[in-house]
C-alpha cells in the first residue's frame, strides 16, 4: 500500500509502465492470433536511436524524423510477418534472428545512446495533463482503441479464430497470411512508437532500452489472460498484466531487493504464469 500513499507514487508507477504497456498491447494482438515477436525490444531501441540520429546528426525536423522512424518500424514488423507467413519460418526463429539484427543496428547507429535531443521533441514525451505525462495518456488511448477493435470489429475478431485453430480458419476462408502480416506490422509500429515515446520522455535515445522487454511483455500478456496457444486475450488484460508486473517491480525496489533477486523473482512469476496457462488449456 506504500505504492499508493500519494498520487505522485501512482503517477510514477504508470509513467514507468507506459513503455511496456504499449509493447504489451501489440504483443497481445499477436498472441491472440497464435504468434509472438521476440524482436519488439530491439525494434524499440533501434527506432529510438534512428529517430534521435535523424534529428541530431542529420538535422531533420522533429515531425519528419518521427514519421520516418515509425515507417521504418512498420517495415521491420512487416518483414517479420512476411518471413513467418510467406516463408513459413517459425515465429520464434524468425523474430529471434531479427532481434539480433535490430539490436546490432541500434548499437551501430547510436553507440551507447544519443543524448541532448531537441527540446521540441522532449516536450512530446514530457507534456502532462491532470498530473500524468503524455506517454500514459497515449497508452490509455491505444488500449481503448485496441479493446474496441478486438471486441467490436469484424476484421480483428478474426485473430481469435486464427489463434484458436489456424487450419480451420484457413478452411473457413480467412486470409491467414494477410492476418499474420498485418499483426506483425502493427506490432512493429507499436514497438517503434514505444521507442520514440521513451526517447522523448527522457530526452535520450538509448540503444539498450528494449533489452529483455520482449519477455516482460509476454509475461504481462499471459498474466492478463492471454494464452501461448492463441485464441484468448484482451487489450485491458494486457494493460492489467503490465500494471501487475510494474507493481511487483516497484514493491521490490521499495523493499530494496537486489537487482539479481528481482530478476529471479520475475522469472519465477513468468514460469508460474506459463504453468497456469498450460493447466487452463
Amino acid at each position: 500500500w506504500e505504492q499508493f500513499a500519494t498520487f505522485d507514487n501512482f503517477a510514477s508507477i504508470v509513467r514507468n509502465m507506459a513503455f511496456e504497456g504499449i509493447l504489451a498491447l501489440g504483443m497481445m494482438l499477436l498472441m491472440v492470433g497464435g504468434a509472438f515477436d521476440l524482436s519488439v525490444g530491439a525494434t524499440a531501441s533501434m527506432i529510438g536511436v534512428v529517430t534521435g540520429w535523424l534529428m541530431k546528426n542529420a538535422g531533420w525536423p522533429v515531425p519528419l524524423a518521427v514519421a520516418a522512424g515509425l515507417a521504418l518500424a512498420a517495415l521491420c514488423g512487416m518483414t517479420n510477418g512476411l518471413v513467418v507467413a510467406k516463408l513459413r519460418v517459425n515465429a520464434l526463429i524468425a523474430t529471434l534472428g531479427t532481434l539480433g539484427v535490430f539490436s546490432g543496428i541500434a548499437l551501430l547507429v547510436g553507440g551507447p545512446g544519443i543524448s541532448f535531443l531537441p527540446t521540441e521533441f522532449s516536450r512530446l514525451g514530457q507534456a502532462a495533463f491532470l498530473g500524468l505525462q503524455a506517454p500514459v495518456w497515449l497508452m490509455a488511448i491505444l488500449c481503448v482503441v485496441g479493446h474496441y477493435c478486438l471486441a467490436h470489429t469484424r476484421f480483428f475478431r478474426q485473430f481469435y479464430y486464427l489463434g484458436s485453430n489456424p487450419k480451420a480458419a484457413h478452411l473457413s476462408g480467412l486470409n491467414v497470411d494477410r492476418l499474420q502480416i498485418i499483426g506483425f506490422t502493427l506490432m512493429g509500429l507499436l514497438a517503434g512508437l514505444a521507442g520514440v515515446v521513451y526517447a522523448a520522455r527522457v530526452a535520450t535515445a538509448s540503444s539498450t532500452v528494449g533489452v529483455g522487454k520482449e519477455l516482460a511483455s509476454i509475461t504481462a500478456c499471459i498474466l492478463g489472460g492471454a494464452s501461448l496457444q492463441g485464441g484468448r486475450g484482451t487489450a485491458w488484460g494486457a494493460l492489467l498484466g503490465v500494471f501487475f508486473v510494474a507493481l511487483l517491480q516497484n514493491m521490490l525496489l521499495i523493499k530494496q531487493v537486489r537487482p539479481e533477486w528481482q530478476s529471479i523473482f520475475l522469472g519465477i512469476v513468468l514460469v508460474f504464469a506459463v504453468v497456469v496457462d498450460s493447466l487452463l488449456n
